[in-house]
């Protein structure tokens, strides 16, 4: 006689074909490693996350229709894809058959088959959420240590009742920044000297009287962003940047204050911190634009030809235009692997030189970190399959159209030779030179 009980149990069934249990194992499980260390008495267990749950099901089905009725389940269970399975227990699971069924027929037992199945939880089918590439993510780090940069400037630059003696100083410190980033060749490449100089005249004043002002302007007037679309040598220009904010020349002050001694007046450390805070900025801003400019290393964008814009003062031609399509093609090498590497080495030790500075906020701290390890991640993954630099020496004085021919077969790579060579014309190649190695 069925107990109260087991009136309340549901009937088993798989896609909605019925059959009778006997017993159900449910099975659950965390996925797990253990590691055992050499001359360590301790092992760890790893946890690698839950488990698939099984259900290994002892069915039978009875009755003079027992044979159709096995063969009706038997092609619900090689139906393809998941379906219901009604647990007399748990309740209705979507679930896939695991491993063999057993269906079992005896002579003994006319009107009775046993069946063996295992089914196991279906889950889901789940893609990897969509993430930013390398280059997307560089920029994105970029925007963010801009931002950074300006915030941090504004919450270390000090504008105390003593500032007014501290200015003359803090003033000749904002134009020597200045000054030495006009000078810089990467001014002239990009043709922004004169909206360095404008801004050089205005900035005194902006600096007493709205020091977030000063910054973002800075911050405008140096962005790299606006030249995005130019062709350039892209990875000179991130090795200029990062060579101009490793110099001593905009580290001096930031250097002082980092050692500045225990016992110094008020003023002398607000001038220091002023200054350093100044100098900071400047470097901070260059070192966001270098690690944008990173993603353009080695794109079509990246050539040995001199800016044709109309932001740096110069159009192009429509036959200008068409060869230097031609010539940039990325598949084409202009920048071997022993250069893209030391651009890349260059500019992590940009970052590391920053990452030591005493006025970087935690955020900024985090970012830089992050970008380190994505401009990494970028250069090197570019400067695989790239060309070796070699460097020869001819028996003599070649033009450059020759040497081309013999070296690669091709005669239209004469200019690639003639601009990393730096040759002042083209019939009359020195006899060292460096060439790719293809």
């Amino acid at each position: 006689m069925a107990s109260i009980f087991s009136k309340t149990l549901r009937q088993c069934s798989y896609k909605g074909v019925p059959f009778q249990a006997a017993a159900v194992t449910k099975t659950i499980q965390r996925r797990q490693v253990l590691h055992e260390y050499p001359q360590r008495d301790i092992p760890y267990l790893e946890d690698l996350g839950k488990g698939a749950t099984l259900y290994k099901v002892t069915a039978f089905l009875v009755g003079d229709n027992c044979v159709a009725q096995a063969k009706r389940l038997e092609k619900a269970l090689l139906t393809v894809g998941a379906g219901t399975f009604v647990h007399p227990w748990d309740g209705a699971l979507t679930v896939s058959v695991y491993q063999a069924s057993n269906i079992s027929y005896s002579n003994s037992e006319l009107r009775y088959c046993s069946l063996d199945i295992t089914f196991v939880e279906a889950g889901e089918l789940g893609y990897p959420n969509k993430l930013a590439d390398g280059p997307t993510l560089a920029r994105q780090l970029a925007d963010k240590l801009g931002l950074s940069a300006v915030s941090d400037f504004v919450e270390s630059f000090k504008q105390t009742a003593a500032y007014k003696l501290v200015q003359a100083a803090i003033n000749g410190t904002l134009l020597e920044t200045l000054g030495i980033i006009s000078d810089a060749e990467i001014a002239q490449i990009l043709g922004f000297v004169d909206e360095v100089t404008t801004f050089a005249e205005q900035a005194i004043g902006l600096l007493t009287d709205e020091p977030r002002g000063f910054a973002e302007k800075l911050s405008s007037v140096l962005g790299l962003a606006r030249f995005a679309s130019v062709e350039t040598r892209w990875s000179g220009i991130v090795n200029q940047i990062s060579q101009l904010t490793t110099s001593e020349e905009l580290n001096r002050r930031t250097n002082q204050f980092a050692q500045i001694p225990a016992v110094v007046s008020n003023i002398e450390t607000e001038s220091l911190q002023d200054s350093a805070a100044v100098e900071t900025l400047t470097r901070q801003i260059l070192l966001a634009n270098a690690i944008g400019a990173s993603t353009l290393i080695g794109t079509s964008l990246d050539t040995a030809d001199t800016v044709k814009s109309d932001q740096s003062g110069s159009g192009d031609t429509s036959e200008d235009s068409g060869e230097d399509s031609e010539r940039s093609d990325p598949d084409t090498v202009t920048t071997s692997v022993d250069e893209l590497l030391e651009v890349r080495d260059h500019l992590i030790a940009s970052i590391d030189n920053e990452l030591q500075n005493p006025l970087i906020s935690d955020d900024l701290f985090i970012n830089l970190l992050q970008a380190r390890s994505v401009v990494f991640s970028i250069l090197t993954s570019k400067a695989e399959g790239l060309s070796r630099l070699l460097s020869i020496e001819t028996p003599q004085i070649e033009p450059s159209l020759v040497l081309a021919y013999d070296y690669y077969d091709d005669a239209s790579r004469s200019d690639e030779i003639e601009t990393r060579n730096r040759v002042i014309h083209g019939a009359f190649c020195p006899s060292e030179l460096r060439i790719l190695s293809k």
